[in-house]
């Protein structure tokens, strides 16, 4: 009798070994899914931020970009505009390049 008193107390034991296993698996889930969620809200937080400010950035330099390049093209062409142009000596050119025309 008192071996199966033993046994039957030993098997309390390993039930209550596993019950206590089990929950605290359960509450490890648990723990870890809330840091897995909280990191994934931080990242998201995080990952918005740096878009918006990388558009934000990328949207003033492409104004600053846009400016400057009309300005220049502006420039260009009015220096082109301002240089003489004499259609008598191209013409005499073009026949000494091209004769018999």
């Amino acid at each position: 009798m008192i071996e199966q008193d033993v046994i039957g107390h030993l098997i309390d034991v390993e039930r209550l070994a596993s019950d206590l296993l089990l929950d605290a698996q359960t509450e490890a889930d648990k723990r870890r899914k809330a840091a897995k969620d909280a990191a994934d809200l931080e990242y998201q937080t995080a990952y918005a931020k740096i878009i918006s400010e990388m558009e934000s950035s990328y949207e003033s330099e492409k104004q600053k970009t846009d400016s400057e390049k009309e300005a220049s093209f502006k420039s260009y062409q009015s220096d082109l505009e301002k240089i003489p142009q004499n259609y008598q000596d191209f013409t005499a050119f073009l026949n000494s390049l091209f004769p018999g025309n």
